[in-house]
């Protein structure tokens, strides 16, 4: 036998319903045909030939009167809607701004930050392809003009930079194909005069700050190396295919290291202390998967971990400053005094 209700706990009962009733009431929830309905009227607005009442919108939602009724109902219950007087069709009240469901407001916090994320490489052909995908996603949000400011998750303004969208395409074609390549490289001035040609079989594209890089096996070098996209002159897709070897990914290369598109020939072991500020910095991100903290005090935080970047870590060390000193290995506590003692050297003049 279930338990009898006092007469409290009815009345309680009856009271959390009332005020969940008016809750939903003051601060009704969008449903998802609520949403679709209302795309539908923005559209009509452009098209007034359209008799945009219930018949309309049961053909366009595929659905059953009652449904699109009872939704329309509770478009009106919302101050949403309302109907033409002419024809007998609904509209978009005047006022009303733009409304979405809670799972598509959650979107645009996501989209927002995708566009920040990909800001870096407007005007190339990932950009492109991903905004497509975003307008294929969440059509609702990627037609209002403010779709990327909307977002309160955001990225801050980012650094441009200018990619070679011919080399891009070149390159690519070359990767979905598997075909090797030629080209020369201009980074340096004594690589111009050289004007040599190089052959690589391209693995990866790697978009890295706002730059993009190959990852290609070098024949000369017989290894695989980076090339700055931009620096890749008169690219050529020859007719010689090449297979993909199974430890192609750049991301498995570096080491453990976290900290772009670099990698050394020897996985080395890090130790760097920092004060001030970065002491407390540090202990809330990685720049590896390994990373640790050695030993810890109100002076300083001192870390270690494994990578193959040791250019990248002397680079994130330098812009500390007086706050990250390296400990190991030795090449790179010799590299970061001879830049110290450079710098004090031009201060001096």
């Amino acid at each position: 036998m279930s338990k009898r209700l006092s007469e409290e706990e009815i009345r309680e009962n009856k009271l959390r319903r009332e005020k969940k009733k008016l809750e939903k009431d003051l601060d009704p929830e969008l449903d998802e045909r609520g949403s679709e309905i209302l795309c539908i009227l923005r559209e009509a607005s452009d098209h007034p030939e359209i008799k945009c009442n219930a018949v309309y919108l049961q053909e366009r939602l595929n659905a059953t009167q009652i449904t699109v009724y009872r939704a329309i109902k509770k478009l009106k219950d919302m101050d949403l809607i309302e109907e033409r007087q002419v024809n007998g069709s609904y509209k978009i009240k005047r006022k009303v701004e733009q409304i979405y469901t809670k799972e598509t407001q959650k979107n645009i916090d996501l989209i927002a930050s995708m566009s920040g994320l990909l800001q870096q490489y407007e005007g190339t052909p990932l950009y492109g392809r991903v905004t497509s995908l975003i307008q294929f996603l969440e059509p609702k949000v990627f037609k209002e003009d403010i779709l990327f400011s909307s977002g309160r998750v955001i990225v801050s303004p980012q650094i441009k930079y200018d990619i070679d969208i011919k080399n891009w395409d070149r390159v690519y074609e070359a990767i979905k194909k598997n075909r090797k390549i030629q080209f020369r490289y201009v980074k340096s001035s004594s690589e111009r005069k050289m004007n040599a040609i190089r052959t690589v079989c391209p693995y990866q594209l790697i978009l890295d700050n706002g730059s993009a890089y190959l990852s290609a096996y070098s024949e000369y070098a017989n290894m695989i190396l980076l090339y700055d996209l931009n620096f890749m002159a008169d690219i050529a897709i020859t007719g010689e295919t090449f297979k993909l070897p199974k430890n192609f990914d750049f991301n498995k290369l570096n080491g453990g290291g976290r900290l772009g598109a670099f990698k050394d020939d020897n996985t080395q072991t890090f130790k760097i202390r920092f004060t001030d500020y970065a002491k407390d910095w540090i202990k809330r991100h990685k720049w590896a998967d390994d990373q640790k903290i050695l030993k810890e005090t109100d002076e300083y935080t001192t870390i270690t971990f494994s990578s193959a970047q040791e250019e990248k870590v002397f680079e994130q060390i330098m812009k500390w400053g007086c706050q990250a000193e390296p400990l190991a290995p030795r090449s790179l506590v010799k590299r970061w005094k001879q830049e110290i003692a450079a710098l004090w050297e031009k201060i001096q003049k």
